[in-house]
């Protein structure tokens, strides 16, 4: 499992997205859509699902850690990401959950070379943000 560093006051949190932690999110959120549907945007509520990711995707990466015969390390919580998650931080939050959410859904297993990775090519373009807002 890869996991995403991801830091925040001066500490590292490991970012997983894993069995339990795709569930939870489906138990919250519902299964409809895309996985990341639910921190876009830039409303009240996609900032609080931004902490609530954080919180349940480094909870995961730490149970991980713990797993593999790290030391504990802290554990994230939401409501310490809504006091102190500056604005200027939830793009970088983000793109961290991004990360974490592709890594976890991509195989373990590296292709041959040359091959394309359509999912991976797909994805990219949907969530590229360079590319200019479409025109009406």
């Amino acid at each position: 499992m890869k996991l995403t560093p991801f830091e925040f006051n001066g500490t590292t949190y490991y970012l997983l997205l894993n069995g339990a932690a795709m569930f939870d999110i489906y138990d919250q959120f519902g299964s409809e859509g895309s996985i990341l549907d639910h921190v876009m945007g830039n409303s009240r509520d996609a900032f609080e699902n931004v902490c609530w990711y954080l919180e349940e995707l480094a909870a995961q990466g730490e149970l991980f850690r713990r797993r593999q015969g790290f030391d504990n390390g802290p554990m994230l919580s939401a409501n310490t990401l809504m006091l102190e998650l500056s604005p200027m931080d939830v793009p970088r939050a983000r793109a961290a959950i991004k990360a974490a959410v592709y890594r976890g859904l991509l195989r373990e297993e590296e292709p041959p070379p040359g091959t394309v990775d359509l999912f991976r090519a797909e994805w990219e373009k949907k969530t590229d943000e360079n590319l200019p807002a479409p025109s009406t």
